[in-house]
């Protein structure tokens, strides 16, 4: 079964939690989940949103000052390709 997506991570579980509310008053569909070891430190959480979303996430965490990264993910079985696009 493949899966594509992407992520949004920070450093802080309550910038993840802060994130997670700005993409919902937003309408974006979004859920927290935790963060893929392939992708190293911040708070061990994620919120994984829909790649079709990509353009309006950017565009929603464009100009802000806190340290966000947004990694697209495609799994594939058991591999997973991780590339990080902000």
């Amino acid at each position: 079964m493949e899966e594509k997506f992407i992520i949004a991570s920070a450093d802080s579980t309550h910038l993840v939690m802060k994130l997670e509310k700005l993409f919902l008053d937003n309408d974006l569909k979004c859920r927290i989940i935790p963060l893929p070891t392939e992708i190293s430190a911040n708070c061990g959480l994620a919120i994984k949103l829909s790649l079709e979303d990509k353009n309006k996430v950017l565009e929603i965490l464009k100009g802000r000052d806190e340290e966000i990264t947004v990694s697209y993910v495609e799994k594939k079985g058991f591999e997973k390709y991780i590339e990080k696009i902000l």
